[in-house]
């Protein structure tokens, strides 16, 4: 909380003013995976502070995942498992198949990789 407050003070805003654009953007941001029928992952990032965009300030990156999967790694994500996890901890118990291989490196943020290796 003293970091929050030293960053807050240093802008004119108060932690109040930082929770409550925090619980603005992560009611959004959860609603939005909901819809989509995904989990979602956030981390921190650096203040951005737009008046009159509601709301104000963002300090977070998130992106949605299918249910199960991992975010990539490099950062300090938070996971919330929002959709139901019985299909995808069936599926780590067991073997994956080609399709399901390449979903879960996609998911972990190596599709990129696939599709050089398919044009290489």
């Amino acid at each position: 909380m003293e970091q929050i407050s030293k960053i807050a003070n240093a802008g004119a805003l108060s932690a109040r003013d930082i929770l409550d654009a925090f619980d603005v953007w992560l009611s959004d941001r959860v609603g939005e995976a909901r819809a989509a029928g995904m989990d979602l992952a956030f981390h921190d990032s650096d203040f951005d502070i737009s008046p009159g965009r509601e709301p104000a300030l963002v300090g977070w990156k998130h992106m949605l995942l299918a249910p199960g999967a991992c975010p990539p790694k490099g950062a300090d994500w938070t996971v919330y498992r929002l959709q139901d996890q019985g299909s995808a901890a069936n599926t780590a118990k067991g073997s994956l198949d080609q399709d399901g291989l390449r979903k879960a490196l996609e998911a972990l943020g190596y599709g990129a990789y696939l599709s050089s290796a398919k044009a290489g």
